[in-house]
Parts: structure tokens; sequence; C-alpha cells
């Protein structure tokens, strides 16, 4: 769970110090990226895309930088009120559902697809923030949709996924 909130107070800091930054000085914000990393930000998505409608649970989760990264999505207040009952130090997030969502890929019947819209990419050197809008669509129907935000990271030479959140309507 210590991961986790790490994670989550790593996005709100970037958020926060990005925003901040950008109010100071009234200007746009600043970022040392370059077309070559984007569009291999980009390749990330559509892989994780392509992994989802093949079903292809190992290969998706090749795309994470390591088992433990936050994969969840943030939970509404009512659900944040449920789990309280069990557990009064509840915040929200939950343990990484990223090994429950390989199963479920691996073992589904039905069709599976993301789809992604409003993709924004912002890259800072080896850091990478992208955000989208989605809808989860199983045999051909919306099941949920919403914001899902991703952190990823340049190691190796390779983009990889350090978070994965979203929202669920």
């Amino acid at each position: 769970m210590n991961k986790n909130k790490a994670s989550v107070a790593c996005i709100v800091v970037l958020t926060c110090t990005l925003a901040g930054r950008a109010l100071a000085q009234g200007q746009g914000i600043e970022f040392k990226s370059n077309a070559d990393d984007l569009t291999k930000i980009r390749g990330v998505l559509e892989e994780f895309r392509q992994d989802i409608i093949h079903k292809d649970a190992y290969a998706l989760t090749k795309l994470v930088l390591n088992p433990d990264v936050l994969f969840h999505h943030v939970n509404n207040q009512e659900e944040v009120d449920s789990a309280r009952k069990y557990n009064a130090q509840f915040d929200g997030i939950g343990p990484s559902q990223l090994d429950g969502f390989a199963k479920f890929l691996a073992t589904s019947k039905d069709k599976l697809e993301e789809r992604f819209r409003n993709i924004e990419i912002r890259q800072d050197g080896p850091l990478g923030l992208v955000t989208f809008n989605y809808d989860f669509v199983i045999d051909d129907k919306v099941h949920h949709s919403g914001l899902e935000v991703w952190q990823v990271c340049k190691v190796d030479g390779q983009w990889k996924i350090l978070s994965v959140v979203w929202t669920s309507y």
C-alpha cells in the first residue's frame, strides 16, 4: 500500500510542481522532448491496446516497469466508505489490479477492446505523462469509460509504464 501511496503522491507532486511553475512564469510548461520518444510512447499505447484485443496478458505485463506498479481505478466516495467498514485506513486506491487484469485478459471468452481518444503525451527526458479518455468495450458494448492517466519512464532505452490510474463510469 505504501508504494501505491508513494505513486499517487508522485503524480500529485509532479502535477502541482509543473502547474505552479507555469503559473509563476506566466508561460507554458517547457519540456525536454523529442519526436522519436513521443512516437515510442504512442507505440506503447498501441501495444497495450493490441494486447487487450489479442488477450495477451504476458505481453501486456511486459510493458510495465515491474509487477508492483500502481495499476488501479480511483474509487468514488461510496466505494471508499464501503471499504472503510473493513479497513479504517483505506485511502481510495487499494492494491494494484495488474495481476487481476492480466488474469481477466488471459481467461476471458469475450471480445475485448480498449478505445483511446483525446490522447495527450507530455515528455521531459526520461519521464512521460499520458492522458486520454477511454472506453472499455466488451462484446462490442461499452462496459465502462473514463479518464486514464499513465506515467511512463525510459529505462535501458525503452519506454515502460510506471503507473496507470483511471476513473470508471
